[in-house]
């Protein structure tokens, strides 16, 4: 009969991993979400068919913002609570940003506000999630002798 023994470092990697690994797969999501937009964007482009310069850029801060908040989020589970820092106080920043441009009519054509609406609603759970007490109490501060 063996017995395993999980350390409590070990433990708490586990439940940190799993708290953000719904986090992980929204922002999966809104990175493939933006990068699609661009795609669809070049697509149209290449056909002849040109878009905004407003779209074009609007895209690009999106995407560059999905890839910040997917590599702090993949930081984040692995332990890092300067990551986990980050990610509380953009993701609130990006999801108003996007509702900002959403809710402006006539800005952008309502295909790109639908796919901004989208990406919202991929964001908004990420925001609620890492600001949870219980998401913040799996990143304990560490001793000041250590």
């Amino acid at each position: 009969m063996t017995e395993t023994t999980t350390s409590p470092a070990a433990a708490l990697d586990t439940a940190r991993r799993a708290a953000l690994r719904p986090v992980l797969v929204l922002l999966g999501c809104f990175v493939a979400l933006s990068a699609a937009l661009l795609g669809f964007l070049a697509v149209l482009a290449a056909v002849g068919i040109g878009a905004d310069i407003a779209i074009w850029i609007r895209g690009s801060f999106v995407l560059a913002s999905a890839v910040l908040l997917l590599l702090f989020a993949v930081s984040a589970a692995r332990g890092s609570r300067s990551a986990l820092l980050r990610l509380r106080i953009i993701s609130p920043i990006v999801l108003a940003a996007i509702v900002v441009i959403v809710s402006i009519p006539g800005f952008l054509p309502d295909w790109v506000r639908l796919e901004q609406a989208v990406c919202g609603a991929l964001v908004l759970p990420v925001a609620i999630i890492v600001n949870l007490p219980r998401t913040r109490a799996l990143f304990p501060a560490k001793a000041a002798n250590a």
